[in-house]
């Protein structure tokens, strides 16, 4: 052999620096991951933590709406010591988990939680870049973690009090266990089934990659026989028994019933599967003549139509009995029904939940502009063309295929929001990242005629997901009238007027923000505007026991005591667990004078919230007026031991004691009553009014 040449052999030594060993390709290789990875991760969290800073005046960011309320409160239960909670869950338990964990450490702070949820999410961008070099190239995966970090939605979720954050987290550790997890097979496998478990208890459609993962394990390498493949499913299996045995035990342990994630399948499957159904939630308000189909509302309506106490997986049973009997009466129109469906969740427009995308780029320059440059119309393009690009390699990435195609069905049979679509990001985001890098490369090589065929399937994909659907853009009415509610919330009645009035413009037909302008206007004294709107309301909804309970409140104070004892006691019927309604009949009966009727109401009313000073006091009034002074007594007591600055229980009080002879007691609170009286101007503390 011929000796190489001395400019050979100072090509094939490494470079060295003065004063340093020379480095080997694989430290090179992987200094430089290293350097992506955190370059990557800081650059994320530093869009995600501008955008925080911008969103912070927004009165959505401390008082919150929907869920984001119900998980808050959930998790200061569980800080609480409640750990465990009662009945079958019928919300993902996950979340609220972990901001109950957060608070039992850290206190109740909406920032820390947002701050630890956008670093979550920056770990998540630089995950994407780990998986998308593994799978296509370093350019591939950097470009891929780069769209994630920018990409406007996700900002929107990661700064939410909202599940989703932990979607995007844990579907990324479970491509990067896949995809990338070196070490052994015991613990990559075990692993990824408990990451899927815990991603089912956060998204319970996620259930559907069940049976996914195991077919990649026993057909994705030729070179391990059958017989070591099974002891890898075997591990999945036992992985994702490890998180969900659990949970099926507690909600058996509490609720009577083996669940191994929640109850409420039955009524999310009615909700996106029924004769009025258009493919969002919106629909059901029409068909059940009610504003929500939630826990307690889907529970109380299927017992009201059985007669007869139902437990959460009868309930369950029940709506999904309801949809199936429409499928097959009408299988062409859900047929269509399904077709809309799937259209639905590859439109660019995040379609609106508790909050709105749109609503959120009001406060934010940053979200505006990204949202408007990477949004979702724009990611599924991209991806639609590096799958093409990228589908010589189909062997290695078919995981990816049926993990889109799945998660999307999922959504598509039920109805879509954008979080319930957003787990599909991650994996879109690859083939982005990959499509790009490629098409460049076709570019380079002039290679135009499969680039313009390429070019034709993202324009053509680019026209179906970005066209307008909805006949409108920009916020939605459920947006502007959760704002609507926050502003009220911070005290600004007149902004909070002007925004519900907007969600009636955008949507004449939400019987929601009619309720909230109702009830704006009632409080303002404009009874007439107030009763118009709740009026309305119950012409949209006229199941809606709110607003029957609210007009009820408004006839009551105009001296119409007939009238709000009608729609009092409708109210009941549609609702018996609604306090106020029971509350204001009680006390209308007994100013009709019908005080033998008024005792029943307002004892139902204490028994539902036995912390209420209104129901003690009032049940009081209405024992002592027929003349059982001991059963007053008690109940005016029981108001003062809840509130003992409550002048009006301590005056009724001196009352019945002096008639039952126990006049030094009864002078006590008589003082007491004018302690607290001559201390105040109007008596505005400790006077009990109609509400």
């Amino acid at each position: 052999m011929k000796k190489a040449s001395r400019q050979q052999q100072k090509k094939a030594e490494p470079e060295k620096t003065p004063g340093t060993a020379a480095k080997s390709p694989a430290s090179v290789d992987s200094g430089n991951t290293r350097f992506w990875f955190l370059t990557i991760f800081a650059v994320a969290f530093a869009i995600r933590l501008v955008y925080l800073f911008q969103i912070a005046t927004i009165p959505l960011f401390e008082h919150l709406a929907g869920d984001a309320r119900t998980y808050y409160e959930w998790g200061q239960r569980i800080a609480a010591g409640d750990w465990l909670g009662t009945g079958v869950f019928y919300q993902a338990p996950l979340y609220p988990y972990f901001l109950g964990i957060l608070q039992f450490f850290f206190g109740e702070t909406l920032w820390l939680v947002r701050l630890i949820q956008i670093t979550l999410g920056a770990v998540s961008c630089s995950l994407i870049f780990l998986i998308g070099q593994q799978l296509f190239s370093r350019q591939a995966g950097i470009i891929s973690g780069f769209i994630l970090a920018s990409y406007g939605p996700a900002l929107f979720f990661d700064g939410l009090i909202e599940k989703s954050i932990l979607d995007l987290l844990l579907l990324t550790v479970i491509l990067f266990l896949v995809f990338c997890a070196g070490g052994g097979l015991t613990v990559k496998w075990l692993g990824v089934g408990a990451v899927l478990g815990l991603l089912a208890l956060s998204r319970e459609n996620a259930l559907i990659l069940v049976p996914v993962v195991p077919c990649w394990i026993a057909l994705s390498s030729r070179s391990i026989s059958a017989t070591s493949r099974l002891p890898q499913i075997g591990l999945f299996f036992a992985g994702l028994t490890l998180v969900l045995l659990p949970v099926g035990l507690r909600n058996l342990a509490l609720g009577g019933e083996f669940k191994l994630t929640t109850s409420q399948l039955g009524p999310n499957f009615y909700i996106g599967n029924n004769p009025a159904a258009d493919g969002t939630y919106n629909s059901i308000r029409s068909i059940i003549g009610e504003p929500q189909l939630e826990g307690r509302d889907a529970k109380r309506l299927a017992e009201r139509a059985l007669q007869r106490n139902l437990s959460p997986g009868e309930v369950s049973n029940y709506w999904l009995g309801k949809s199936f009997e429409y499928i097959k009466k009408e299988p062409a129109d859900w047929l269509r029904l399904l077709a809309k469906k799937w259209t639905l969740v590859w439109n660019a427009r995040e379609i609106e939940d508790s909050d709105d995308f749109y609503i959120y780029r009001q406060w934010s320059s940053l979200l505006s502009v990204l949202g408007r440059l990477n949004h979702f119309g724009v990611l599924a393009p991209l991806a639609a063309a590096g799958l093409l690009l990228t589908l010589g390699q189909w062997r290695r990435l078919w995981l990816l295929y049926a993990m889109i195609l799945a998660l999307a069905a999922s959504v598509a049979g039920f109805y879509v929001f954008g979080r319930y679509r957003f787990p599909l990001v991650p994996l879109l985001v690859l083939f982005a990242g990959a499509g790009l890098i490629e098409l460049v490369r076709f570019y380079k090589q002039g290679r135009w005629r499969p680039l313009l065929g390429v070019m034709a399937v993202f324009c053509a994909c680019a026209i179906f997901t970005n066209w307008p659907v909805f006949g409108f853009s920009g916020p939605g009415a459920a947006g502007y009238n959760n704002l609507s509610n926050a502003y009220y919330k911070q005290g600004k009645v007149e902004q909070a007027i002007e925004t519900a009035l907007k969600a009636i413009e955008r949507e004449p037909g939400y019987g929601v923000a009619h309720y909230n302008i109702g009830n704006l206007y009632a409080g303002q004294g404009k009874i007439a505007l107030a009763q118009r709107h709740f009026e309305e309301a119950l012409r949209i909804y006229p199941n809606y026991a709110e607003v029957r309970s609210n007009l009820g409140q408004l006839l009551a104070e105009q001296g119409d005591l007939q009238a709000a004892i009608e729609q009092f006691e409708r109210a009941i019927a549609l609702d018996s667990g609604l306090f106020r309604a029971h509350l204001n009949l009680g006390v209308a009966l007994a100013k009709q004078g019908q005080i033998a009727k008024a005792d029943a109401p307002l004892r139902e009313a204490a028994r539902l919230r036995p912390q209420s000073t209104e129901a003690r006091f009032y049940l009081g009034s209405v024992y002592a007026a027929q003349n059982r002074f001991d059963l007053a007594a008690e109940s005016f007591k029981n108001a003062l031991q809840i509130d003992p600055s409550l002048a009006a229980a301590h005056e009724s009080l001196g009352r019945v004691l002096s008639v039952q002879g126990k006049k030094e007691e009864a002078v006590l609170h008589y003082q007491e009553a004018i302690r607290l009286m001559s201390g105040r101007k109007g008596g505005a503390k400790g006077s009990v009014t109609i509400r």
